[in-house]
């Protein structure tokens, strides 16, 4: 796949992967200097808390919807993140998941959002929805200490100790997850770690008329 010059997010060093299931890790996503610069200018407000504390899918986080949104939500947003957000929305994005993954995406609903994990923050494991075809996630996070959570746990079960994988939250990589019956995921709890967690996550989702009921 070649990589496209003047896009902000590049799939280019996307390495596929197949355990526990299909996904891709994501290597210079955005590239210096691009990268320093989403990292600083990580928006500080117009986020809300959202929580779960039990049922199937549980967590507690916090979310800011880039896209779809008002235009008036998104005039604040500092240059280099309404830049992306036109990039990970536009059919020319669409195009380079599609070839990568080799998913319909094409006429998908994209949705891009930002997330903020703060101590206590977790989220329990869970499948994706059935109507996610792919989600791309970038972490934002200049370094990231181990043994203090945060991290992305890619499962081999719905168990939450059954960890085939664990990806750092680092800056300019990220993950590609395909939802799959088997896709199990989640993020560990954020304990007591004094960073945020901070990432940007664009969902493909089937159309309406596509969802299963």
């Amino acid at each position: 796949m070649k990589a496209v010059a003047s896009a902000p997010l590049s799939l280019h060093g996307a390495e596929p992967q197949q355990e526990p299931f299909p996904w891709y890790q994501l290597n210079g996503t955005f590239g210096a200097p691009l990268a320093d610069e989403l990292e600083a200018t990580f928006p500080a407000d117009g986020f809300t808390a959202v929580s779960r504390p039990d049922g199937e899918k549980s967590y507690e986080m916090w979310v800011r919807q880039l896209w779809p949104a008002a235009p008036e939500a998104t005039t604040d947003l500092p240059p280099a993140w309404a830049a992306l957000t036109r990039y990970v929305t536009s059919p020319t994005f669409a195009a380079a998941v599609g070839e990568l993954t080799g998913l319909p995406v094409a006429d998908a609903a994209v949705e891009v959002n930002l997330w903020r994990y703060t101590a206590g923050c977790w989220l329990a494991p869970h499948l994706d929805k059935p109507e996610k075809i792919v989600t791309v996630v970038c972490y934002l996070n200049r370094d990231w200490p181990t043994g203090e959570g945060g991290e992305l746990l890619l499962l081999n079960s719905a168990r939450a100790d059954d960890v085939a994988r664990r990806v750092a939250p680092l800056l300019d990589t990220g993950v590609i997850l395909v939802r799959g019956d088997q896709s199990w995921h989640a993020v560990d709890g954020m304990r007591d770690n004094p960073r945020e967690r901070r990432s940007v996550q664009v969902v493909f989702n089937r159309p309406a008329r596509e969802a299963p009921c």
